[in-house]
C-alpha cells in the first residue's frame, strides 16, 4: 500500500508496486490492441488503471484521450490529452491526440488546425499522415 509519506514524496503506485517501464509499456500495448479491436470497455479499464498507477506515463493518458473521444466524452478526453501534452509536449502522437480532441470543441478548432498543420509539416510517420488526412477532410 502506498503511504501518505510516499505520496508526499511524489512516489506513484506503479513505483510502490515495482512496476517496470517495460511492464507499463506492455500494458499500454495491450490496451491499444483492445482499443483498436473496438473493445472499448476493456481498454478503458486497463487505461484508467494504468493512468492511476503511473500518472507520469504520457502513453496511458494519450490512449485514454483517444478512447474517451471515441466514446463521446469530449471534456474527459480533453483532460487526458492535456495531461499527456504536459508530460510529453514534443511527441507527435501526443500532439495529434490533443488536436483530434480539440477539433470537437468549436472554440478550439483554430488551435486544432494549427497543430495539425504543424504536424503535417514536421512530424514523421503515422502522425504526419493522419494530420494531413484530417486537414484534407476539414478543407480550406
Amino acid at each position: 500500500m502506498l503511504s501518505l509519506e510516499e505520496v508526499a514524496k511524489g512516489r506513484t503506485i506503479a513505483e510502490a508496486q515495482g512496476m517496470t517501464a517495460e511492464l507499463g509499456n506492455a500494458i499500454a500495448r495491450l490496451a491499444a490492441g483492445e482499443l483498436e479491436a473496438g473493445r472499448l470497455d476493456t481498454a478503458r479499464a486497463i487505461l484508467e488503471g494504468l493512468a492511476v498507477t503511473n500518472p507520469r506515463d504520457p502513453a496511458a493518458w494519450t490512449l485514454l484521450a483517444q478512447l474517451l473521444r471515441r466514446q463521446g466524452e469530449v471534456y474527459g478526453a480533453r483532460l487526458c490529452a492535456e495531461a499527456a501534452i504536459r508530460l510529453a509536449p514534443e511527441e507527435s502522437e501526443v500532439r495529434l491526440a490533443r488536436a483530434e480532441v480539440l477539433l470537437l470543441i468549436p472554440a478550439e478548432a483554430g488551435a486544432a488546425r494549427d497543430e495539425l498543420a504543424a504536424l503535417a509539416r514536421s512530424a514523421g510517420g503515422p502522425a504526419r499522415d493522419r494530420a494531413r488526412t484530417l486537414l484534407a477532410a476539414l478543407g480550406p
